[in-house]
């Protein structure tokens, strides 16, 4: 790559607690699902469960009741999820502030953007295209095809579909399964404060750590000076 070239070239980015809040949905959907179980949730205690696909969701609601189901139960249970977050996954879902906006800048500046999430992939592309995210992303990668994160395997079939290698890229997330996989797929990594993770992502280890979506070009900036220096 060449040293004077604007970087990043490419940015992936995580979904659910990096660029929206889903939160309110994801719960309402999850109610839906255990009603039988007489079971509801809030979204502010969905946050903290969301992160490593569905099927960990649902056990943790469960686990925090002290309840489980058989296997069967549960995958019956995991059927009626995606149904129901299926049939409404932008009644209550938002953008985070500044999200269009840093988005719109990255593509005028010649940036290819990808989303890798954990979310299904036919759900996630439902949710990017009710929320005006769809033009304004490259690659899109779900869950369905590829190992969920924290496994590297989706984060480099984005790189692959963007036709980036991993010096021109980053890699920005909200949760420790988010570092997990870009540390496995040799990527920097910025962590959201504002996301799902329930404590100080900081002390994750991240390259950067992100407050607000209007930080990202200082974010950016320092991140590539420190490329640029020598160590």
């Amino acid at each position: 790559m060449n040293a004077n070239a604007p970087w990043p070239a490419a940015i992936i980015f995580d979904l659910d607690g990096t660029l929206i809040d889903s939160a309110p949905d994801i719960a309402a959907a999850v109610s839906r699902a255990l009603s039988a179980d007489d079971i509801t949730v809030e979204p502010d205690e969905v946050r903290d469960y969301i992160g490593d696909g569905a099927a960990r969701l649902l056990e943790r609601v469960l686990a925090a009741r002290d309840r489980s189901l058989d296997a069967a139960t549960l995958e019956a249970r995991l059927h009626d999820f995606h149904a129901a977050y299926a049939d409404a996954p932008c009644t209550h879902t938002v953008c985070y502030d500044g999200a269009l906006e840093m988005l719109d800048a990255a593509r005028q500046q010649g940036c290819r953007l990808a989303i890798c999430t954990n979310k299904p992939q036919a759900i996630a592309e439902r949710v990017l295209a009710g929320l005006a995210l769809e033009s304004r992303i490259d690659v899109l990668i779900g869950a369905g095809t590829y190992q969920l994160k924290p496994d590297p395997e989706p984060l480099l079939a984005c790189l692959a579909a963007l036709g980036s290698d991993r010096e021109a890229a980053i890699y920005v997330g909200d949760m420790a399964v988010d570092r997990e996989a870009a540390r496995a797929a040799c990527l920097p990594v910025v962590l959201t404060r504002f996301g799902y993770a329930g404590n100080d992502v900081a002390e994750l280890g991240p390259d950067a750590v992100l407050d607000t979506w209007q930080e990202w070009p200082a974010v950016c900036k320092t991140l590539a000076t420190a490329r640029r220096t020598p160590s």
